[in-house]
């Protein structure tokens, strides 16, 4: 994981956190992130919960069957260990074949499954038909 920001306090031992603060922007491999604030808490040398915050924290990566996904909410929680994103306030998925936005969303990483909502607010969805092939 590659980390750009303002400023970073913290250290990088085993069990250390780390707080990056102002334009932080995160890249591994196919992942893009962008947020303000970015709490990224370690435990036996592996990362255990990154902490996003911002007006909005932005992600974007390719998937495994090559489509991009677009993310973005007011703040991002995400566990390595679970493969699951927690994108709360203002939330918004889009993919190519549809977009979600909710109060909530929960992102599998593995299966890519949503879940959204069940927080008091309304979910929006919108699904997109599938691409026909040109000459049809």
């Amino acid at each position: 994981m590659n980390v750009r920001s303002d400023r970073q306090t913290g250290g990088l031992g085993d069990d250390d956190n780390v707080v990056f603060n102002g334009n932080v922007e995160i890249t591994q491999g196919t992942l893009q992130v962008n947020a303000a604030t970015a709490t990224v808490e370690r435990r036996g040398g592996d990362v255990q919960r990154i902490v996003l915050e911002g007006s909005p924290v932005r992600i974007r990566q390719e998937n495994d069957r090559g489509e991009v996904v677009d993310a973005q909410a007011a703040r991002v929680t995400y566990a390595p260990d679970d493969e699951i994103i927690l994108l709360a306030g203002d939330a918004r998925v889009a993919q190519d074949r549809g977009e979600f936005t909710a109060g909530t969303i929960r992102y599998n990483l593995d299966t890519g499954s949503i879940d959204s909502g069940g927080d008091g607010g309304r979910v929006i969805t919108t699904i997109q038909p599938k691409a026909r092939p040109a000459g049809n």
